[in-house]
């Protein structure tokens, strides 16, 4: 047999066969090489998808708005008496009128002068510009209902002089809770406007009134008003 020629010590089909297992080789090599690679691409993504966190929303809870109780400040009784005002004071209450006021004798508080009893009363002092004396009158009762609001239902009905009440209403008077009247009334062919506070003092029911002839109560309601700021009992 003629000798076969040999490539680097072996014969063709040596070269064959190793080329062959090359191959083989290379794609075993390169098929693992993508499976590793491939499961740590995964473990990766899934470690990755672990461990990312999720997104949080905060959300800020804001308290309520708290609208707070004002508790109203008293004003210093000095400070409510305007300057040249007199004090007329007896042993149960005070209160301030313009110098133009006096106080009278006569024991007649005319509208409420049916159903109380007169503390205070003065009048005006005559003058040229009015025919008709203001008057103020501070008188008291009793209570005689389980609150201030009934009471008054059973008084007021029986106002003299046909009386009619045209404003009825709830105010305060520097923190003091009262009832506020006006009531209109005719008496001795005259028509009057009267301004009524009424305070409850425990068992006391206090009535401050400012009666004035009706063309003449609107002008001075002013001073009505700043006048029953200064009314008080006396402790």
């Amino acid at each position: 047999m003629k000798d076969e020629k040999k490539y680097f010590g072996m014969t063709k089909m040596q070269l064959g066969i190793l080329a062959g297992l090359t191959v083989v080789l290379i794609l075993v090599v390169g098929t693992g090489g993508w499976l590793v690679l491939g499961d740590s691409n995964l473990g990766r993504s899934q470690r990755s998808a672990a461990t990312v966190a999720p997104t949080v929303t905060s959300i800020v809870v804001m308290p309520s708005t708290l609208t707070p109780t004002i508790t109203p400040t008293p004003i210093a009784y000095e400070q409510l008496i305007p300057s040249g005002w007199k004090q007329y004071k007896t042993s149960l209450i005070e209160i301030w009128l313009p110098a133009n006021f006096k106080e009278s004798t006569k024991k007649n508080s005319d509208i409420l002068n049916s159903f109380s009893f007169i503390e205070l009363l003065a009048t005006e002092v005559s003058s040229k510009s009015s025919a008709y004396n203001m008057q103020v009158a501070v008188t008291y009762d009793l209570l005689t209902a389980n609150s201030l609001d009934e009471h008054l239902k059973g008084k007021l009905p029986h106002l003299p002089y046909q009386a009619q009440v045209t404003d009825s209403r709830t105010v305060y008077v520097n923190t003091v809770e009262a009832r506020r009247f006006v009531i209109e009334y005719r008496a001795d062919n005259v028509d009057y406007n009267d301004l009524v506070y009424v305070f409850q003092d425990g068992n006391t029911v206090w009535y401050v009134q400012y009666a004035a002839e009706i063309s003449e109560f609107f002008t001075n309601l002013p001073m009505f008003e700043q006048s029953i700021l200064t009314f008080r009992m006396v402790e």
